[in-house]
């Protein structure tokens, strides 16, 4: 046939080819050197070699170099399944026939797959399955020129026998030693293990793919730990140790850089709020990195708004700068469309603007529990393309008692994967350290040995009991005489400072205007609203604001939703919280005199809101069920018995007991779906899909359904969302007190047509950014107030200022001035 191409590149120099042979060779090896440091580089290569055979067809030659035929027409993506299908897996096929039929499945799926997303294994119905379509029927189909392809094999020096036989070896050891005999769920394992190979494939695909056009198009971060932990412990070494609270502080920070030396793992980090976990995390990983040679530290947070603060911290604390080849901030989504990313036409904007964020390949990353958990579930390659780069890192989850609930069973089975098959180790961070491998004991989390990274004594632990808990039962309206806006009022002016925590944005909004109304600014006090209706700048200068009031001992109220209870390092003389999960009500506990302030505890209030203002919370479940744990069980209890703590272990055992009794009972906790099906079991077993095939399809028998793999990672992919109907990041109108404004970088933006500084004026904008849920986007939307600002990189931008308060941040129900007067 010829010298066989896999893409044309017209540069600057001249008009370049690839060949197929240098395509398929560089991806193989790119892919093997991503998965063999957890030993799975045989299985990846093999994916990688043979992912492209469907180009080695004349009809693929005449639509690459002469223009012949329209994009998409000729399919080049199954002839590598194929050739998986047929290829002969030698002595190990008599060996371990299952584990041939295991290779075969995934080697199929992942290169069938490579443009698009993975499939259902068995459709969702269990009338058809992804291998149906590897028969003789499909092969012989001229579409796909399988025999021709066959025929042109020999000339491209491929060993598909040998290849197949290799990566079925190299499975079946990996099988053994990390799947066989764990006690979670193996087929949730092999299901992850897919999508590792999948994303190992895709990734390898595209950056060989960018590397011809530019060899300089994806840069190579080798993480340097010794010049980090230089850098962490010249700063840690300033940090004071002259209180009682700092002595601990520094006694936690030292046992975590002591338990660095402990093997791969899934370990709890439990210490009181205001111990200092952030640092003292980043420290274990740092140290526990370089111990054990790990490729990077991934942080996860659950709330979106502290991660630009947590990223800002720990540039300080290593001096990083604006230094993105060491740390990636990846917590929004503004414009970054869900297009298909095709490698043939693969150009330098597409490449460069998709690629720190689709790739997490720097040393230190910062994102959301949302990206975490919507990459692991997700079944599309631009999402999954990242998801081999959380394999033989560190990753940290800071305040894990956040973590939706109906998702704890995927979790457990998340990190299990990862800590033990991908040689990841997991860090759970909390003041509440929900104990999750007693909830839904029919799905194990597997600590390790000794999980606990530190371990502190009673007298330590008194040091951080800054506050006493007062609880009452009877519900208050926000507005009125006695309500809950004059109870704050009152609060403040007994304790210098209050901080409101609230539920709902609605809720934060209504008590603000109430406060306003009764004078509160002209009685002395700075009035703040936090909620993440405000952009990440507006929310930033907000807490900078009261940052500096609580500092300085300035009398200010503070209003916000649960955003300021993760990791936000502030001090009131006293907080009001309105009644919520126990968790939330320790996490608001611990924004109140903070650091020791006052010798004798602060009172912390706790009151429930009238169901009237709390009426959005049927939205939010667990936020309900939290409310109703409380008002109705454990506030009743502390009120008849003064010895029970409602910040003790004894309380939190209780809480969470009733708080998933029924959600075990009810499967809530493995993301049920409409039908009656659930995530958890569509990317396991799959039993009622099996079911549904075996004895309805082909009720007779033969045909039935002999795969290893039948999971519905398609179904799945497409359903899941952390946070049920999250639309569109949205970009707002603002100007920050830094003097950034968003209009600027808008207008930028639209000027600009270097896609690397597009890149660069996206990631200043993020920050410009507000999450809207679908009734506000489309209610925005319908009035002509959103608008889409580039188009390639689908940018929308709230365009009204009368929509964006400068106190409240987005009022999707303001009302439009007249343009004209």
């Amino acid at each position: 046939m010829g010298e066989q191409y896999a893409r044309t590149y017209e540069s600057p120099d001249g008009f370049r080819r690839q060949t197929l042979r240098d395509h398929l060779d560089g991806t193989g090896a790119l892919a093997c050197r991503f998965a063999d440091s957890v030993g799975l580089g045989p299985l990846a290569s093999a994916a990688a070699e043979l992912h492209d055979l469907g180009k080695a067809t004349g009809a693929f030659q005449r639509y690459l170099l002469d223009g012949v035929g329209a994009k998409g027409s000729v399919i080049h993506a199954y002839q590598g399944a194929f050739a998986v299908e047929d290829a002969s897996y030698s002595a190990h096929d008599k060996v371990n026939k299952s584990i041939s039929r295991l290779t075969r499945d995934m080697l199929e799926v992942a290169i069938a797959s490579h443009h698009g997303d993975l499939p259902d294994c068995i459709d969702h119905g269990g009338s058809d399955s992804f291998f149906n379509h590897m028969g003789s029927s499909e092969k012989d189909d001229g579409n796909y020129h399988y025999a021709e392809v066959k025929s042109n094999v020999k000339e491209l020096g491929l060993d598909i026998d040998s290849l197949c036989a290799d990566a079925s070896k190299n499975l079946g050891e990996v099988y053994d030693k990390c799947i066989k005999g764990r006690r979670a769920n193996r087929d949730f394992a092999l299901g992850m293990l897919t999508k590792y190979n999948y994303s190992c494939l895709v990734d390898a695909d595209r950056c060989d793919a960018a590397c011809f056009g530019d060899p300089d198009a994806v840069p190579y971060y080798a993480a340097n730990w010794d010049a980090l932990i230089d850098a962490f412990e010249t700063y840690n070494a300033r940090l004071s140790a002259d209180t009682p609270i700092n002595a601990v502080r520094a006694d936690i920070s030292r046992q975590c850089m002591d338990s660095a030396t402990r093997p791969t793992g899934i370990y709890r980090l439990s210490v009181p709020t205001g111990g200092g976990k952030t640092l003292s995390s980043l420290r274990f990983a740092l140290h526990h990195a370089r111990q054990w040679n790990k490729k990077r530290i991934i942080y996860v947070i659950p709330f979106l708004s502290i991660t630009s603060q947590t990223a800002a911290t720990f540039r300080e604390v290593l001096g990083l700068g604006d230094d993105d080849s060491v740390l990636l901030e990846h917590y929004s989504d503004a414009g970054r469309g869900e297009t298909t990313h095709d490698t043939e036409i693969a150009d330098e904007q597409e490449a460069r603007r998709r690629l720190s964020q689709e790739r997490w390949s720097q040393p230190l990353i910062v994102t959301t529990m949302v990206q975490f958990l919507e990459t692991c579930m997700a079944s599309r390659g631009t999402k999954l393309r990242k998801f081999h780069n959380m394999a033989d890192s560190v990753i940290i989850f800071d305040e894990i008692q956040s973590l939706p609930s109906h998702s704890l069973d995927l979790f457990k089975e998340i990190v299990n994967f990862l800590s033990e098959a991908l040689r990841t180790t997991i860090v759970l961070c909390t003041a509440t350290q929900p104990a999750l491998e007693n909830i839904d004991k029919t799905v194990r989390l597997d600590l390790a040995d000794n999980p606990e990274l530190v371990t502190l004594s009673e007298e330590q632990r008194r040091v951080f009991r800054r506050v006493t808990i007062v609880a009452q039962e009877r519900p208050l309206p926000i507005a009125g005489d006695g309500g809950l806006a004059q109870f704050v009022l009152d609060k403040a002016k007994e304790n210098g400072s209050c901080l409101a925590v609230v539920n709902l944005k609605s809720e934060a909004r209504k008590l603000t205007q109430e406060l306003r109304s009764l004078d509160a600014q002209s009685q002395g006090f700075t009035l703040i609203h936090l909620s993440t209706s405000m952009c990440g700048a507006h929310r930033n200068d907000a807490l900078a604001e009261v940052r500096a009031a609580t500092a300085s001992g300035e009398p200010i109220i503070c209003v916000s939703t649960q955003l300021i209870e993760a990791g936000v390092d502030v001090s009131f003389g006293t907080v009001v919280r309105a009644a919520a999960g126990l968790g939330s009500i320790v996490q608001a506990a611990g924004r109140c005199n903070r650091n020791g302030e006052s010798v004798k505890p602060r009172n912390v209030y706790v009151v429930p809101v009238s169901d009237d203002d709390e009426k959005g919370l049927s939205a939010v479940r667990d936020i309900k069920r939290g409310k109703e744990i409380m008002i109705h069980s454990l506030v009743p209890l502390a009120s008849k018995n003064p010895d029970f703590d409602l910040l003790g272990k004894e309380a939190l055992d209780m809480y969470n007991t009733a708080f998933y009794k029924d959600k075990v009972e009810g499967n809530e906790l493995k993301y049920p779906l409409p039908d009656g099906t659930n995530a958890y079991d569509l990317l396991g077993f799959n039993k009622a899909a099996r079911y549904e095939y075996n004895t309805v399809t082909h009720p007779d028998g033969p045909s039935a359904y002999v795969h290893c793999l039948a999971q519905s990672f398609r179904t799945v992919g497409r359903r899941y969302q952390v946070i049920p109907n999250l639309t569109k990041s949205v970009v707002v109108r603002y100007r920050s007190s830094a003097g950034t404004d968003s209009r600027e970088l808008l207008e930028q933006l639209r000027d600009e047509y270097d896609p690397r500084e597009k890149v660069r004026i996206i990631r200043r904008l993020q920050d410009f950014t507000v999450q809207l849920f679908d009734a506000d986007f489309k209610k925005l939307t319908e009035r002509g107030l959103i608008t889409l600002a580039d188009d390639d990189f689908e940018l929308y931008v709230l365009e009204s200022d009368d929509c964006y308060d400068m106190n409240f941040g987005v009022v999707p129900d303001a009302e439009q001035k007249d343009l004209f007067f």
